[in-house]
């Protein structure tokens, strides 16, 4: 792992594509509607409403370009409980 912005041989950072369809452009930096992990995260918490929702990683480089070939993990499938309301 390397943060955005730092150029160096094999190495990238994370994004992390929320509910997409299909991969985006791979030729082309990844846009505001990917979760961008530019300081080298491993870890976030993210808030999603209630219901099913895909998770699916891809690694990028410096400019935030997908690697190519492109290093993508396995799409994932979640679901998001609603919050029980506390009772007085």
């Amino acid at each position: 792992m390397a943060p955005a912005g730092v150029e160096k041989a094999n190495t990238g950072h994370h994004h992390l594509l929320v509910d997409f369809e299909s991969l985006p452009p791979l030729d082309r930096p990844l846009g505001a509607d990917v979760k961008h992990f530019g300081g080298g995260q491993t870890e976030t918490t993210i808030d999603l409403k209630p219901g099913e929702h895909t998770l699916q990683l891809i690694l990028g480089d410096h400019l935030h370009i997908p690697h190519n070939p492109a290093v993508v993990s396995e799409k994932i499938t979640i679901t998001v409980e609603e919050k029980e309301e506390a009772s007085e």
